[in-house]
């Protein structure tokens, strides 16, 4: 029974990460109104969110496996529900941006960390129970959106980060009791400069576009190159420091090994999808739709429910159906849907005889959505494990570090593309067609990954799996 509660212990901790990282969509029209500032500066409360974790994501998974899931849980617990309440009280843009990295670095724990925690609970079942904990962060899909409208129209924005608190104080009360942690290795060299590299490459390339977009003229242009030039900088120190690194955040032995480099572009692939344009949904409905502010949260809550079932059904056909038919199947679904997205006159219903309203058409494409999610995430997540189970919160670190690059570049073309386009309709016509044909680049990286049927050491190089 108690490893049982600690698994729901763990999900509560994914609830709550996924609850903040949907929560904030639903309010970026009273964002650029309070704060007095635009749709690119908007977008960047997601994306230096996701940079955030995708920085530290990698080490919290490595502090994990070497000093124990329960010392790095509760500290990250601790950073993440209090700078939630600073994000409340946030007096501008700038500040709140800080508040959100400070958020990202305390959120990033949360999936590696919770993922070895459920892995050795459950040994003996492992991609079932990983997939059912996949299924967990769908749920803070349905209840961020919907109780974040509801409070964006009631109250005001900055009680969105304030539903963290109460889970934040009941969470670090249950782990302190119930988790204890085993046996842990002798402490690393972590490769903080490492991480630090690969933050300020994303940052500067952020920055870059971000004062391209918004100012465009010789001197902006000047200084975008400059920018990049510094990004890319950032680029070759981070690699030069990962091939010297004693205990490096991406070992590049493994992006020697084409299955496992072809599960993480595919992770980038897919992140620029689910974190890029569903980042943006309840702004198309409110902008191009003219829903309101409560049906704007409402309309994510089909692609949860949707993701949920199907994450639950294929966890448990996955031994017998492996891991590429479902990612090819579930991209396939993503990627119809996200295009279809872009008929804004949703003239597809039309033809097939069904006469719908945009409230109606977008909730059945939304759910298409979800379902197909849901078939791929559980196989693509296991997927990377299976090439080394044994440090399982290592590589998932990896594999989020990835995913979440993927949503920072999607995010940042985006806000571009929209900040640029002469309306909203044509900004997000342009975006929707223009993802998800991308999302289609991905299913051919599927047959580059493990099948799902055979060990995972084989997959590797030899002189890592002679480590």
């Amino acid at each position: 029974m108690k490893r049982y509660l600690i698994f729901g212990s763990a999900g509560l901790g994914l609830l709550m990460y996924s609850i903040d990282s949907t929560v904030v969509a639903v309010a970026f029209s009273h964002l650029i109104q309070d704060l007095h500032t635009n749709v690119l500066w908007a977008g960047w409360t997601v994306s230096i969110y996701l940079v955030a974790v995708m920085s530290a994501m990698p080490l919290m998974g490595i502090l994990s496996d070497t000093y124990g899931r329960k010392k790095v849980y509760l500290a990250s617990l601790v950073l993440f529900t209090a700078s939630s309440l600073a994000c409340g009280f946030a007096p501008n843009i700038y500040s709140l941006l800080i508040f959100r990295f400070l958020q990202g670095i305390g959120g990033a724990s949360f999936l590696p960390t919770a993922s070895g925690i459920v892995s050795d609970q459950f040994p003996e079942n492992r991609e079932s129970a990983i997939g059912l904990f996949t299924s967990i962060f769908p749920i803070g899909g349905i209840i961020g959106p919907n109780l974040g409208a509801w409070i964006v129209s009631q109250y005001s924005w900055r009680y969105i980060f304030y539903i963290n608190l109460p889970i934040g104080i009941v969470l670090i009360g249950l782990i302190m009791i119930l988790l204890h942690d085993g046996k842990v290795s002798s402490k690393p060299n972590i490769d903080f400069a490492g991480a630090a590299f690969f933050f300020g490459a994303i940052l500067f390339l952020m920055l870059s576009l971000n004062h391209l977009a918004e100012n465009f003229s010789v001197f902006s242009l000047l200084l975008a190159v400059l920018l990049v030039g510094v990004s890319v900088f950032f680029f070759y120190l981070f690699f030069r420091q990962e091939k010297r690194a004693s205990n490096p955040i991406l070992d590049i032995t493994l992006l020697r090994s084409k299955p496992f480099f072809a599960a993480n572009l595919f992770n980038m692939i897919i992140g620029a999808g689910v974190f890029g344009i569903f980042a943006f949904i309840p702004l198309y409905a409110i902008s191009v739709q003219k829903l309101t502010i409560l049906a704007s949260g409402m309309i994510l809550t089909p692609r949860s429910l949707g993701t949920i079932s199907a994450a639950a059904l294929t966890s448990f056909l996955l031994k017998r159906w492996g891991y590429r038919r479902p990612i090819v199947l579930g991209v396939i679904l993503v990627s119809l849907s996200t295009i279809l997205l872009g008929d804004q006159g949703f003239r597809l219903f039309k033809i097939l005889g069904i006469h719908l309203g945009a409230t109606e058409s977008l909730l059945i494409l939304i759910m298409v959505t979800g379902i197909g999610l849901g078939i791929l995430l559980p196989a693509s997540n296991n997927a990377c494990i299976e090439l080394m189970p044994e440090k399982v919160a290592t590589i998932t670190g990896l594999r989020g570090m990835f995913r979440s690059a993927g949503g920072v570049c999607g995010i940042s073309l985006i806000t571009i593309v929209l900040h640029l386009s002469s309306t909203p309709a044509r900004g997000f016509r342009t975006v929707f067609i223009g993802f998800g044909l991308g999302l289609l680049l991905a299913i051919p990286l599927a047959f580059l990954m493990p099948s799902g049927r055979k060990g995972g050491d084989q997959y590797l190089p030899s002189e890592f799996t002679a480590k």
